[in-house]
């Protein structure tokens, strides 16, 4: 039996009758649908709580209601358990969601005839060893970025590639990024546009005090080792943007690729190219150049 986990962004006030009215698609087509209890409890659906673990384990598709943001932080939730996800951009850019709302019914006709393709998308552990211990580990879907907080001096990182030294860096900052991320934080701090077909990670200094320092494409095969060199305790640990960690000095940053993929549900056919053109670069679309 199909069921169906609903992911919205509970924040935004427009998804209340888009959600509703997705749950009574899916009830007319006598799919089921599970809810997280917090988003049951917001959304006045009690009837589909469900613990998150219980949820992760019985639905066959997650979809999201939001922006990128949403996808992400539900892809950490259940890539691991080998859950296809797809996105409904209720956000502004939306450049990892598939589905834009004119296009909701159309959409959701290809989800339940099975008319959609599955593309995979590396995934990163990042986990934080201190004395020697790891104290904090977390999968990203787009970035792991380890920055200053806040107002202060630039930090200082040892960066290691499979334990071999490979740059030392005065900086902002560093993102190291896979190629679904490489158009977030990573391109904005100067780092190249990667196609997530190619399995492979970017790093990307950010501010480096140096004229020299470039991004660095790397095998998924690799292990990332970043040392902290820097006295001061301000830096931080960023996954996603989204979950924070603080780090002391002398913590060690290891990041790998993930046992598992993110699956993307791929529903309208439009390539990784024409995402480009009509989302991120704002260009022209109507061809009349």
């Amino acid at each position: 039996m199909l069921t169906i986990g609903l992911f919205p962004n509970t924040k935004k006030q427009s998804v209340g009758s888009v959600f509703g009215w997705m749950v009574q698609y899916f009830k007319d087509r006598g799919v089921r649908v599970l809810l997280s209890e917090e988003t049951a409890q917001k959304m006045g659906y009690l009837d589909l709580a469900c613990s998150q673990q219980a949820m992760i384990n019985q639905i066959t598709i997650g979809i999201t209601l939001g922006g990128d943001g949403t996808l992400l932080n539900t892809a950490r939730k259940i890539a691991s358990a080998g859950i296809p996800i797809c996105g409904i951009n209720m956000g502004q850019l939306g450049f990892l969601t598939e589905v834009e709302l004119p296009d909701l019914a159309a959409a959701l006709d290809k989800l339940m005839n099975g008319d959609y393709q599955i593309e995979e998308r590396l995934m990163l552990d990042a986990s934080i060893v201190r004395q020697g211990t790891p104290i904090h580990i977390s999968s990203a879907l787009n970035d792991v970025v380890i920055c200053k907080s806040g107002v202060s001096r630039m930090i200082k990182l040892k960066l290691y590639i499979d334990d071999d030294l490979t740059a030392n860096y005065a900086a902002d900052g560093l993102i190291i990024a896979t190629s679904t991320g490489s158009t977030g934080y990573s391109l904005s701090a100067g780092g190249p546009i990667i196609n997530p077909k190619l399995k492979v990670m970017v790093l990307t200094p950010i501010c480096p005090h140096t004229l020299h320092a470039k991004s660095l494409v790397v095998s998924e095969k690799e292990e990332i080792k970043v040392t902290m060199v820097s006295r001061q305790d301000d830096a931080v640990l960023t996954i996603d943007g989204q979950n924070v960690y603080s780090l002391l000095p002398d913590d060690v940053v290891l990041v790998k690729r993930t046992p598992f993929r993110a699956q993307f549900i791929k529903l309208n056919g439009r390539s990784y190219y024409e995402t480009l053109r009509t989302k991120l670069w704002r260009g022209e679309v109507d061809g009349n150049f």
